[in-house]
């Protein structure tokens, strides 16, 4: 079955794909990309009635994302439900959430209106929401020892 996620840091890493780590510098050093890059997390509502549009372009969502992963500019996301769907039911959208990477918000919101979803209609661009966050990631229980 099909999991609507992006893959998280640690799966690319076990498929051989090298994605840079921030745990991997000292706490005082960034690359000078990251420097520039800050983290956002937005919050995505769908627009209402979009559900068969929503699968209709996921496949394009898909590929079109991958290019914003490869570059570290989309970091993780998923869908948000009105609730988590039992077996063999089908999900009720409510929207999506994803953590980008960008200079400034502006750069954010310019890769949001480029997606699919948001070309198409699923996505309530006036209704999005977008926070400026420090994104740790997936927690690692090593990391967190260490602190």
């Amino acid at each position: 079955m099909f999991v609507n996620r992006v893959i998280p840091r640690a799966s690319i890493a076990a498929a051989h794909i090298s994605l840079p780590s921030r745990t991997s510098l000292p706490k005082n050093m960034t690359t000078s990309s990251q420097q520039k890059k800050r983290e956002f997390l937005c919050i995505l509502p769908d627009n209402p009635g979009v559900l068969e549009l929503r699968k209709k372009v996921k496949g394009g969502h898909y590929s079109g994302i991958q290019p914003l992963i490869a570059q570290g500019s989309l970091v993780d996301g998923g869908a948000i439900f009105e609730q988590h769907p039992q077996e063999g039911e089908d999900a009720k959208f409510l929207g999506s959430v994803v953590v980008y990477t960008g200079e400034d918000v502006d750069e954010v919101r310019r890769m949001i209106t480029n997606d699919i979803y948001a070309t198409s209609g699923v996505w309530d661009l006036e209704n999005l929401k977008i926070y400026p966050v420090s994104y740790l990631g997936p927690v690692d229980p090593i990391l967190i020892v260490n602190l």
